[in-house]
């Protein structure tokens, strides 16, 4: 197989790979989830590690697992474009504001300060849209958002910082061994030809 063909054979990889565990997270986080939506949970972890990790393809994977969660977990009917676009949001933030090599083996307790500010940052720009939607399309009375605020997002916030940094510091060697690890926005940037295939 040529170069490019391994490219694109691994990328469609990725973007399977990640939408199908995207949208199993979202049904864990459904069966404990309370109202009848899941406003994240599980799938937070994902949002702190794909970035870093599968870079174009992981977003389009999660952005589809957000969909099918939407639809079949949440039974939001054409309003799972909702969690397509939060999953956005919080997966464009944290590739690009998440500094290089952070929770690696190895960083400075600073990158690891650093990155954790971006997860709250991240996730409560992303609490506060969800939240905000689902008001204005009436799936949560005005009062309820702002009670569900603080613990959606502390709650989030904790599993977070606890699973994220573990994960990147015990998987980023492998997967670049595998050729999948894009790395934050801007070091993929600098990486010539970079496409939407993530590989070292």
């Amino acid at each position: 197989m040529s170069g490019s063909g391994l490219k694109t054979a691994r990328s469609v990889s990725v973007v399977a790979v990640s939408g199908a565990v995207y949208a199993v997270f979202f049904f864990l986080s459904y069966l404990i989830a309370v109202p009848s939506f899941t406003i994240l949970y599980l799938p937070i972890i994902l949002l702190g590690v794909f970035p870093l990790w599968f870079g174009l393809p992981g977003l389009l994977g999660s952005m589809i697992g957000a969909v099918v969660g939407g639809l079949f977990v949440e039974n939001l009917g054409f309003l799972a474009w909702i969690e397509l676009v939060t999953t956005l949001i919080i997966y464009v933030l944290n590739w690009v504001l998440m500094p290089s090599k952070a929770a690696e083996e190895g960083s400075s307790r600073k990158k690891l300060g650093l990155l954790l500010s971006v997860y709250a940052f991240t996730l409560f720009v992303g609490t506060s849209y969800i939240l905000w939607q689902f008001t204005l399309v009436g799936l949560l009375p005005v009062d309820a958002a702002w009670v569900l605020l603080v613990p959606t997002f502390a709650l989030n916030y904790i599993i977070e910082v606890v699973v994220c940094p573990i994960l990147i510091r015990t998987m980023s060697a492998r997967l670049r061994s595998w050729g999948v690890y894009a790395g934050n926005f801007w070091e993929w940037r600098k990486r010539p030809n970079a496409k939407p295939a993530s590989d070292s």
